[in-house]
């Protein structure tokens, strides 16, 4: 069972390639915002799988994220999800990122509980609703 207080810490070590400048999102050798969203996700999909049914999975519906401080190549940047809040499917995570000098970012993340074959039926059809 899914409940508030459930969390899940994240690492990276930024390389080249996660910076703004070799990932198209900025031209400064700095970690983009983007893959930091990456480690935010992948992180809140690791502290709800465990706790998923047999051929459930989460998919986000939403990022709302500040990102407030650089951080560099070989930089070890840390992320940790807590649920906030549960309401039947929907998660609500709030989010802190940073790394050795201090915080890089913070917000919310929300996600939702599907069940895969449905969400792929529905995907493979072509309905947006």
């Amino acid at each position: 069972m899914i409940s508030e207080g459930t969390s899940k810490e994240g690492r990276m070590v930024v390389t080249k390639e996660d910076l703004a400048s070799s990932f198209g999102s900025g031209g400064l050798p700095v970690l983009a915002t983007p893959i930091m969203i990456l480690l935010i996700e992948r992180t809140a999909v690791e502290c709800l799988m465990p706790l998923l049914k047999e051929g459930e999975s989460t998919v986000g519906i939403s990022v709302d994220v500040r990102h407030t401080a650089p951080s560099v190549v070989g930089s070890e940047v840390s992320c940790k999800v807590e649920v906030e809040e549960v309401d039947r499917s929907r998660i609500v995570f709030k989010i802190r990122v940073w790394d050795s000098a201090g915080e890089v970012g913070s917000g919310k993340h929300e996600r939702f509980i599907v069940n895969d074959s449905k969400f792929m039926e529905k995907a493979a059809s072509g309905v947006k609703t």
